[in-house]
């Protein structure tokens, strides 16, 4: 039978092996012979041959290793340079960075931004034996010239900034031409680092080129972002930090993960993935509930008292404890560097004043889709997150100040489930969103699963209409009972996240109302303000009207389909009455619901 291409390949590379072993062998035998002959003119054709003999092993081994494609490699990348050329146009170069001056408003001068950009590409890279002399004084050339072709000096707009970024490029060329063609570099080398410098080079087709556009990035989020973001607003930021990131390979999107980033800069960067990585399915988040000022006062203050060195280790032990599996989905690169869980909860507690609330919104909505992507958090989780929450923080209250702590956090993390629950609801496969109703969790709750099976309900129907239409002799519907049909089953699955946010937001307003007299609340505490109270209202009649939603539509969508009832095919009525049945058990409890949430009104 004829081998496989796999096959082919390891028999070729063993005998490939073999032979240059035996080539050597023989040529080292031959060296001894000619070593041992007494013949002086026998040796000068003894040497030869070994030479020979040996030549061809070393020429296989060679091309064993790939010899081929590294020397078309190494002429494109201008591998041939001597070393003491190439450490020569290093030193020009560096000397020519001393004596710029540093830009106002730069992080670092030109000498350190140059040797930081080159040491992020010696550790993409593997290490300095692994990056070609071209990319090296690719490096170490950044900037180049960039006080000679100012921006200011061109027009304004689009057009000015192509001419001035044209200009700039062939002066950066002609200068750093000049300068290893001073130091002896040979031309190949050159002309590949000129064209790594000015970008002038697909990232995605150039693993170089990538490499120096990834180092680049990285500098500005280690060295450059914090001075950058001076004076700039939060979306600012997170569309810069998205272009960032979309600019940047894998392995460097990893490494900047674990970067030491501030809580509010760590908070952007994790909507600006969210964004780039096209994660956030909905335009706006969910709202979130607007917590008492003598809650949010009680939130800091005890949160204050969390040592921050040692949150990240309590915390994710209390997780772990309640079930070993979190492990495998707390194993991503961002969970794993302590400080962030220490910065993700400061960043929330930043932002619970009333004007920050939409910024936390997006920041909650944001992480809910970051960690069901890349960490599979499900809703089934919240209830195990909550408590490990609460009880770090409330391990480092006194006991006096336990009751009405506890209390806080969990009206706390209840408005941030308000945002991130309904994202994660309709992430959830059956059987995980029955896992998260098991969860000691007060959701999703009846009202959230009398929309799904009013939404299951709505499908059925349709589908029996549909399949009735189909068959022979079959009678098609009404479109406006199939179109009222579609229209209503997307507006249940909405009510779903809607059910979902309105609980979470209710149990938030009830959880944050603060005893005056309790003696763990500050004494200017004096009751809820008028808007506090508006506020607590507002999620009261928000969790009445959702489910009355659902019950109306549940009633309207069943009448509107009474009229085809007679039309459906037999085999298909056990269906349709499955379908009638859901509707009416979703308007049943929706319905009741209603009436409890009236009546706590």
């Amino acid at each position: 039978p004829t081998p496989a291409p796999t096959a082919w390949l390891t028999l070729h590379r063993a005998m490939t092996e073999a032979t240059a072993a035996a080539s050597a062998v023989a040529g080292a035998s031959v060296a001894a012979l000619a070593a041992s002959s007494s013949s002086e003119q026998s040796r000068p054709a003894i040497v030869a041959a070994a030479a020979a003999v040996g030549g061809v092993g070393g020429f296989l081994l060679w091309r064993m290793m790939g010899g081929k494609a590294d020397d078309k490699k190494g002429s494109e990348t201008g591998g041939s340079s001597s070393s003491i050329a190439v450490e020569r146009a290093l030193q020009l170069l560096d000397d020519l960075h001393r004596n710029q001056a540093q830009r106002q408003g730069d992080a670092l001068d030109e000498m350190a931004y140059c040797l930081t950009v080159e040491r992020w590409v010696l550790k993409l890279s593997g290490g300095p034996d692994l990056v070609s002399p071209a990319l090296r004084l690719a490096a170490r050339a950044q900037h180049l010239a960039r006080n000679e072709v100012r921006r200011e000096n061109f027009p304004e707009g689009r057009d000015g900034y192509l001419e001035w970024r044209a200009v700039f490029k062939s002066r950066q060329i002609e200068r750093l031409t000049q300068i290893l063609q001073q130091a002896g570099v040979d031309q190949a080398t050159t002309s590949r680092a000129c064209r790594l410098l000015v970008k002038d080079l697909p990232p995605k087709d150039d693993r170089e080129m990538q490499t120096l556009e990834d180092s680049a990035c990285l500098v500005f989020l280690e060295d450059e972002l914090a001075t950058f973001q001076i004076g700039k607003d939060a979306q600012k930021i997170v569309d810069v930090l998205q272009k960032t990131w979309m600019k940047m390979s894998s392995a460097a999107q990893s490494m900047s993960l674990v970067l030491d980033y501030e809580p509010h800069i760590f908070g952007c960067f994790i909507e600006a993935i969210a964004a780039a990585e096209k994660l956030d399915r909905q335009e706006t988040p969910m709202v979130a509930p607007r917590l008492p000022r003598a809650c949010v006062t009680l939130l800091r203050k005890s949160w204050s008292q969390v040592p921050k060195d040692l949150f990240s280790f309590e915390f994710f032990e209390r997780l772990f404890a309640e079930d070993r599996d979190l492990q495998q989905i707390c194993s991503h690169m961002v969970v794993q560097n302590p400080p962030n869980a220490w910065k993700v909860v400061q960043q929330m507690i930043d932002l619970l004043d009333v004007e920050s609330v939409p910024r936390l919104e997006r920041f909650v909505h944001a992480l809910a889709a970051t960690s069901s992507c890349f960490g599979k958090l499900r809703l089934s989780h919240l209830a195990l997150l909550k408590r490990a929450l609460v009880r770090t923080v409330t391990n480092h209250v006194s006991k006096q100040e336990k009751r009405a702590v506890n209390r806080a956090w969990e009206a706390f993390f209840y408005a941030l489930a308000a945002v991130a629950a309904p994202y994660l609801v309709l992430e959830n496969r059956p059987e995980e969103l029955a896992a998260a109703t098991a969860s000691p969790l007060p959701m999703p709750g009846g009202g959230a699963h009398a929309a799904v099976i009013a939404a299951n309900g709505a499908a059925l129907l349709e589908m029996s209409l549909n399949i009735t239409a189909l068959s022979q002799g079959g009678t098609k519907a009404p479109e406006e009972v199939l179109a009222k049909l579609f229209e209503a089953r997307g507006w249940l699955i909405d009510c779903v996240r809607d059910e979902v946010n309105a609980y979470c937001g209710l149990l938030s307003s009830v959880y944050a109302q603060v005893n005056p007299e309790d003696p763990s609340v500050e004494s200017s505490s004096t009751g809820p303000s008028a808007a506090e109270e508006t506020e607590r209202r507002r999620w009261l009649r928000r969790a009445a009207e959702v489910p009355m939603r659902v019950a109306e539509l549940a009633l309207g969508t069943a009448t509107a389909c009474l009229p085809c009832k007679s039309c459906i095919k037999a085999s298909l009525k056990g269906d349709w009455i499955a379908g009638a049945k859901l509707l009416r058990n979703a308007y049943e409890i929706s319905l009741k619901n209603v009436v409890t949430n009236l009546r706590d009104m």
